[in-house]
């Protein structure tokens, strides 16, 4: 049986799982997969740059699929003069007739379009659900007074940028539980049904998963990285974080490439100049869609890999991590039981 919550009455799903919106990952193909097994896919807009190629990507997306999927806009202020034309973007998703965004970065109701409206009130006059990633309470909160209608948390171990805290769920997810008024859902390292049944017990309604979903079928990345993320070698030892002393730290996989950014990072503090030629997003289209060669680029990857084992189809990855989280539930219910004193 479904597990329903707030979430997924929020967003007309079946299953409380998002696929997160991942750059070079998060194509038509993954997004409706994911919505098709009863989870919400998300299409990146980060990845489709243009105002052309993102339409391309929304249809081609609802060629396969008629359940709800989301689109992903990352607003950082290293995007520069990518942000100037950003309402070309988002008009398309309205014009599309989407239902759901979820934003990463700056706020959504502290991002100005050309017009000097908020990005969230263009969203919100559309009748657009606003799911906004964080990756702290305090700025969950600063989000929820801004507007947005539910909450993506991450924390120390997500895989991507986790902001510069080292909370990690065990402590971020049940503090949310209590500050928070707007569903929220987990952010990262989940993969197992057992956190999702961890996540509901926090005050959570459901998850956002990202390399879980790097390592399915209809994931349109190249096999070797799928071999990687579900390589018996590959574990929660894993990642690596990189960019902490230019502020802007994210959790990669570690490879020798990788391990290379770390020592320069050392030796060059505060300086993304000698870190950059490493961390292109050519190299990482490259690994990701040419060579499949996991030790030629810096991907981002979370801990989660403790459990990926294998190459399901998402059907297949959704159904046993929602099974598992039933079976936990249910089986926990029989622990309360009446006092024998």
């Amino acid at each position: 049986m479904p597990l329903s919550t707030r979430f997924t009455q929020l967003v007309g799903i079946e299953h409380p799982v998002l696929c997160g919106g991942m750059q070079y990952v998060g194509y038509a193909e993954l997004a409706a997969a994911v919505s098709n097994a009863g989870g919400l896919g998300t299409v990146s807009a980060l990845t489709a740059a243009t105002p052309e190629m993102l339409r391309s990507e929304i249809r081609k997306c609802r060629a396969l699929t008629s359940k709800p999927f989301a689109v992903n806009f990352t607003i950082l202020p290293m995007m520069g003069d990518l942000l100037k034309d950003y309402h070309l973007l988002v008009q398309v998703v309205i014009d599309e007739g989407v239902k759901v965004v979820q934003t990463a970065g700056n706020s959504p109701d502290r991002m100005k379009l050309h017009d000097g409206r908020a990005l969230l009130e263009w969203l919100k006059d559309a009748g657009i659900v606003v799911i906004h990633k964080c990756m702290s309470v305090k700025h969950a909160l600063a989000a929820e007074r801004g507007g947005v209608d539910c909450i993506s948390l991450g924390a120390y171990e997500y895989g991507g940028h986790i902001g510069n805290g080292d909370t990690t769920h065990w402590v971020q997810q049940a503090k949310a539980g209590l500050s928070l008024k707007v569903p929220y859902i987990v952010a990262g390292a989940t993969a197992h049904g057992s956190q999702l049944a961890a996540a509901l017990a926090m005050g959570a309604s459901g998850v956002e998963i990202g390399t879980g979903f790097m390592a399915t079928q209809e994931c349109t990345i190249k096999q070797g990285i799928k071999d990687c993320i579900s390589s018996p070698k590959t574990d929660e030892t894993s990642t690596i974080l990189l960019l902490r002393k230019v502020h802007n730290v994210g959790r990669f996989y570690k490879n020798p490439l990788t391990k290379k950014v770390a020592e320069l990072e050392e030796l060059h503090p505060g300086e993304f100049g000698p870190l950059g030629p490493l961390m292109t997003g050519k190299r990482t289209f490259s690994s990701f869609h040419e060579s499949g060669d996991a030790e030629g680029s810096a991907w981002t990857c979370g801990v989660a890999t403790a459990f990926i084992t294998s190459v399901p189809t998402c059907k297949e990855f959704i159904e046993n991590l929602v099974g598992t989280a039933e079976d936990i539930i249910r089986g926990n219910a029989l622990l309360i039981t009446p006092s024998r004193l």
